[in-house]
């Protein structure tokens, strides 16, 4: 690939980072046709020989295809159009990810610096008009979940997966830090970490804050040596320890969060009918919604095709109407800003997808994680495997496919790091 292509291909992966963070979507779309495009330019028919002999490629693109037969029965085809317009994203990023490396090893790393400072950029932009919003509100909610992502229109779950990814590579032996003088290198590594973490505490992702802290168990297990550095490990368990108990002891948004998952009569979600005002924590709202799905599965005798993408939010949202769970004042018409439960979707990828294409649809994005982890097999990397697991993981709680934020997770980050070209390590001298 001849260099101005090289270049192409890199400005337009990082054009799409910046706008998928920022939740530019116009622009996100553009900077999509633009990476086809960089990888179409050099030799297109071998690009698209390579892309559908590979297995990856394949899962994706037949996954997408059973997504689009929705159109043969769906009932909604506005929105139905909008979904697969938006899963588009998983062929286009697959094929220009499974059609070689995205770049040379110089080049990933530049694309991995790039990505740390982007995910900065924005967290930085989110704490800032968090601090003003407290200036006016005196409210320390505004630092937390939702509310911090709210000015870049993230859900603040789906943020802290960007941000747990970046403290992945942080974190990998194979040095993804920037260039420089070496203590600079050591020194702004530190720091990302360090800020990350704090971020992923701020996000307040029950998830993926144990996550993170797996994460971070896992890199100093592999660096320090118990047995030659258990001072060291007994310290830093310790504090961890400490930490995590200050704060269960204490109320705070993070702790608050934790003890809703336990109240609540978990009988509540075999009733027929609700008051408009219950509340439902967590874990009662995903296991009703477990049970609206093999309802709506039952009634159109879907199990194998599923209802299709574009009818599936409306015949969810006509069960939160036919239960009397809340869904603001109808008297304002259906589009107004306060609607309640609809437009909540399942909560879970894998019921999404089988609600949506039944049976055959699920095949195949289960086909997809075999793909993927088959690939962190060959591949050898602790990152890879890390990557394909908090995504398989990521999708039981959320419907990250339902979002675009998510669909590019779900295909760039695994094929960035299974086609990967291997990175030399650093040899740090002294300047």
């Amino acid at each position: 690939m001849r260099r101005w292509q090289q270049e192409l291909l890199f400005y337009s992966l990082i054009a799409i980072l910046f706008t998928t963070l920022f939740s530019w979507f116009n622009l996100n779309s553009l900077a999509i046709v633009l990476l086809v495009a960089a990888r179409l330019s050099y030799r297109p028919a071998e690009a698209l020989h390579l892309a559908f002999r590979n297995k990856i490629f394949l899962a994706y693109f037949i996954f997408c295809v059973i997504e689009a037969l929705g159109y043969l029965h769906t009932h909604n085809f506005e929105e139905q159009s909008k979904i697969v317009s938006k899963e588009a994203t998983l062929v286009a990023i697959a094929f220009a990810g499974s059609t070689g490396a995205f770049g040379e090893a110089k080049t990933v790393r530049r694309l991995l610096n790039g990505y740390y400072w982007i995910v900065f950029a924005a967290s930085v932009y989110c704490l800032i008009i968090a601090w003003q919003n407290y200036g006016l509100t005196k409210d320390f909610g505004v630092f937390f979940y939702h509310s911090l992502t709210r000015p870049i229109s993230q859900n603040a779950v789906f943020y802290s997966v960007y941000v747990v990814f970046g403290l992945v590579f942080l974190l990998s032996p194979d040095s993804f830090y920037p260039q420089g003088r070496r203590w600079l290198r050591k020194s702004m590594r530190s720091f990302l970490i360090l800020f990350f973490l704090g971020m992923i505490i701020l996000l307040n992702s029950k998830l993926m804050l144990v996550i993170a802290l797996l994460i971070l168990l896992h890199a100093a297990l592999r660096k320090y040596s118990f047995r030659r550095n258990r001072r060291l490990v007994l310290i830093g368990a310790s504090v961890l320890l400490l930490l995590i108990v200050g704060f269960a002891v204490t109320n705070n948004p993070i702790s608050e969060r934790y003890r809703d998952m336990a109240t609540g009569d978990w009988q509540v979600i075999r009733q027929e009918t609700f008051n408009p005002g219950m509340y439902f924590n967590p874990l009662q709202l995903r296991m009703l919604e477990w049970r609206f799905a093999a309802e709506v599965l039952h009634t159109h005798h879907a199990w194998l095709f599923g209802v299709s993408p574009g009818d599936c939010q409306d015949l969810l949202d006509q069960k939160y109407v036919a239960t009397h769970m809340y869904i603001g004042n109808p008297v304002d018409g259906p589009h107004r800003k306060i609607r309640g439960f609809i437009g909540y979707n399942f909560h879970n990828q894998y019921l999404q997808t089988f609600v949506q294409s039944g049976a055959l649809g699920l095949a195949a994005l289960l086909a997809i994680f075999a793909c993927l982890f088959a690939g962190a097999a060959e591949a050898g990397k602790r990152e890879a495997w890390f990557n394909v697991l908090i995504l398989a993981v990521f999708f039981i709680p959320e419907a990250p496919l339902t979002m675009q934020h998510g669909v590019f997770l779900f295909c760039f980050f695994p094929l960035l790091l299974l086609n990967q070209p291997v990175l030399p390590r650093r040899r740090d001298k002294n300047p």
